[in-house]
């Protein structure tokens, strides 16, 4: 079974690599600012060309190739071994009704499912990686946000750098200026075919969570199939969401776990009352990180304790005061979430205007580091009220 520990590092690791991409692209565009900045004005349109043609840009799209190649690798094996543990979960239920259990290899419906649901997760995270599909959300002369791809970006850096040298440089820093903290703000984002833009991070963990999620239920129903499943169990995680906190850890029959995802009035196997909700989100969907589990009900002991569901619960609830105002845990984990995307924000610009060499920025970095400095204390004060220490 998948705990939130290990998935959270999973996680970490494919976002990880995707930070230290935009690391590299924002080298790349400083080391390019840079280069333009020692340009005389009599140089500037004679090299334009040779800037833009240079192979910066190509070695941008080679750094993105080998880390979506790598990423997309260790989603095949995520999958492979989320699946395999599922498998060995349910290996009880097997032996109670006397079902055959052959190794996962030989269990070509367990595995043929795996297989569509991973493909599927992989051509979607190979869109989102796509170097046309992906760029940043920088603010034009006209003061409005539009979204440029890398390609677009690098370029007009190059075009508005050298028109910029042949006015002064005085107008060269501010160009920097404005590119920098637009960069900086927007983070690298990926275009979706409706226009709406997102960071690509926090795409690739809704893709994952979400294939991850497509997978399990997929397996699941597999499994309950093949050993007479008679209802699910929803496992269960400290800091939940509101609509979720009261129906993590229980066992449903299958008509009752119905009712559940249709928001309606539902009935735990012990006969709890779970409300009626038309805003509760369906298990496994729309960011949620609960997993069902096919079982036998009164066969199947429940993971948790109802003194360990009413603990995660109140835990929760009781929460913490900051700052003059009540917060539920959950909510405090969302707080942290953000800060942790000002502190990239401010150390973005940090990079880039650190990487140009120019003098006239340097208010950017001290600006960004006071920032970062407030951001970081939060941060610090927020864990120690969510976890203690």
């Amino acid at each position: 079974m998948l705990n939130d520990e290990i998935y959270e590092k999973l996680i970490k690791r494919l976002t990880d690599r995707i930070d230290n991409v935009n690391t590299y692209i924002i080298k790349q565009v400083g080391e390019k600012i840079k280069e333009l900045g020692e340009l005389k004005p009599t140089q500037a349109n004679q090299l334009i060309n040779v800037m833009k043609y240079g192979g910066d840009y190509q070695k941008i799209v080679k750094e993105l190739t080998k880390i979506t190649k790598l990423n997309m690798k260790e989603i095949d094996q995520i999958f492979n071994e989320v699946a395999k543990s599922d498998y060995r979960f349910a290996k009880k239920f097997y032996e109670f009704r006397n079902k055959p259990y052959v190794s996962f290899d030989e269990n070509i419906p367990l595995k043929n499912e795996v297989e569509i649901v991973k493909r599927a997760t992989l051509e979607t995270y190979s869109n989102l990686a796509n170097a046309k599909m992906i760029g940043y959300v920088i603010k034009n002369k006209a003061n409005k946000y539009v979204f440029k791809t890398i390609k677009q970006v690098y370029e007009d850096i190059i075009d508005e750098g050298v028109l910029s040298i042949t006015q002064g440089k005085d107008t060269f820093s501010n160009v920097l200026k404005t590119t920098i903290e637009s960069i900086g703000e927007s983070g690298l984002r990926v275009k979706y075919p409706s226009g709406y833009t997102k960071r690509l991070d926090s795409a690739i963990r809704m893709n994952l969570n979400d294939g991850l999620n497509q997978l399990h239920n997929q397996t699941q129903k597999v499994l309950g199939e093949q050993f007479g499943a008679d209802g699910v169990e929803i496992s269960a995680h400290i800091n939940p969401a509101k609509d979720h906190q009261s129906l993590q850890g229980r066992q449903f029959s299958f008509e009752e776990y119905e009712k559940l995802n249709n928001g309606e009035e539902a009935r735990t196997f012990d006969g709890l009352l779970i409300p009626a909700n038309d805003k509760r989100r369906p298990v496994g969907t729309m960011n949620c990180r609960h997993y069902e589990y096919q079982i036998i009900l009164g066969i199947s002991k429940p993971n948790y304790s109802e003194e360990e569901l009413w603990k995660i619960m109140q835990d929760n609830l009781n929460g913490f005061t900051y700052e003059g105002k009540h917060y539920t845990n959950y909510e405090g984990t969302q707080m942290q979430r953000n800060l942790e995307l000002k502190i990239r924000q401010e150390q973005d610009k940090i990079e880039l205007a650190s990487q140009s060499k120019d003098a006239n920025l340097e208010n950017i970095i001290q600006k960004s580091k006071k920032k970062i400095k407030v951001y970081k204390k939060k941060r610090g004060e927020l864990q120690r009220l969510i976890f203690g220490g």
